[in-house]
């Protein structure tokens, strides 16, 4: 069964806290569909939420890399979402750095994967 923000909007969310990068991802995916949705906690760690939902008080939606090793999912059943939601991300580097062959070629080939 996929999981659209219909489904889970009537589920205890576990979020992060109002204002972060991730939450306003979040509420966003939720806002595309017409729907709000009010947390049953916020919280600004993603180890605290993931102790939280394994406490089974309720589920959340954290980035893939938090729950990528499988050391990182005991005790959770880790799902994708439908639509799935993407973040868009720039690199920052300083001003006065002299740029290495390799990281000129990174950032060359950046446009190339839509980036």
């Amino acid at each position: 069964m996929p999981l659209t923000p219909e489904i889970l909007q009537s589920l205890p969310l576990i979020a992060f806290e109002a204002g972060s990068g991730t939450r306003d991802l979040i509420d966003g995916w939720f806002r595309h569909d017409g729907l709000m949705v009010v947390p049953v906690m916020q919280l600004g760690s993603i180890e605290a939420i993931k102790r939280m939902v394994r406490a089974g008080l309720g589920y959340s939606i954290v980035p893939r890399m938090a729950v990528e090793h499988p050391q990182d999912r005991i005790g959770l059943n880790v799902q994708s979402l439908t639509p799935l939601l993407y973040r868009q991300l720039g690199v920052v580097m300083r001003q006065d750095k002299i740029i290495s062959k390799g990281i000129a070629e990174v950032l060359r080939l950046l446009p190339q994967i839509g980036c």
